[in-house]
């Protein structure tokens, strides 16, 4: 019902600031929330236990994406290995998640490569939706503040460098600087009706990042033009770069 007293009333004067603040406190909650991908996320160690990136706040944090499939995955566990007994002690955690929901096929992977740094799980994918996660593996570097500051997609020698020198610089309090990041190019990201862990043992090369850059563009163009003819990974088929 419309105000009786109309809308330059006293009680209407009045109901616009409050109005307007709820507005903005809604609108600062949620771009809060954008910022910051590690609030509300439901993450569980090996064992079942809750764990929270929060718990790990005055360190920096390395927090990498990995598949079960994904071949460079394996190759980043020792070098995350090194990293964590290196640095450990200066203030770094480092934090391996899996967004995978076969029990058996992570627990192969770690026996095969076992890892001396915290697993995490999050079957239900909100962790990869929530920073974005277009492909395996990704690894995001957090402040000791718990903010993510810098992105790393892929894993070769160069990355590992890349990743390396940026916790360094965050170790020794200072900030990085401009073109620290690694990423893939646009057109990767955009193809995302299958999310880069769903993508399984099938997917395309393309989503292991490896080879020259050469190399990643001519396979980014095959795979891209694969899903975009197969309906994105619909009842067609396609979606994996495999068909």
């Amino acid at each position: 019902m419309l105000d009786a007293e109309g809308p330059g009333s006293a009680r209407s004067r009045l109901a616009l600031p409050a109005l307007a603040a709820a507005f903005l406190f809604a609108a600062s909650v949620t771009a809060a929330s954008a910022a910051d991908p590690t609030r509300d996320l439901e993450l569980r160690s090996l064992d079942g236990k809750p764990f929270s990136l929060a718990s790990l706040k005055g360190r920096v944090v390395v927090l990498d994406f990995w598949a079960s499939w994904c071949v460079p995955c394996r190759a980043s566990v020792p070098f995350f290995d090194g990293l964590q007994e290196t640095y450990g002690s200066k203030g770094l955690s480092v934090v391996g998640l899996t967004l995978e929901e076969d029990d058996e096929a992570v627990s192969d992977f770690l026996e095969a490569v076992p890892a001396r740094f915290a697993i995490v799980r999050d079957p239900s994918g909100r962790a990869g939706e929530a920073f974005e996660v277009v492909a395996m593996p990704t690894t995001f570097l957090l402040d000791r503040e718990g903010r993510v500051v810098a992105r790393f997609e892929g894993s070769d020698k160069r990355v590992h460098a890349a990743v390396e020198a940026a916790v360094k610089t965050l170790l020794a309090g200072g900030s990085l600087p401009s073109g620290s990041e690694v990423r893939v190019s646009k057109g990767l990201a955009a193809t995302g009706g299958i999310k880069a862990w769903q993508r399984g043992y099938l997917a395309d090369p393309i989503m292991s990042l490896d080879g020259t850059a050469a190399e990643q563009i001519f396979r980014e163009h095959v795979h891209a033009s694969k899903e975009g003819a197969a309906g994105n990974g619909g009842a067609s088929g396609g979606g994996c770069g495999c068909n």
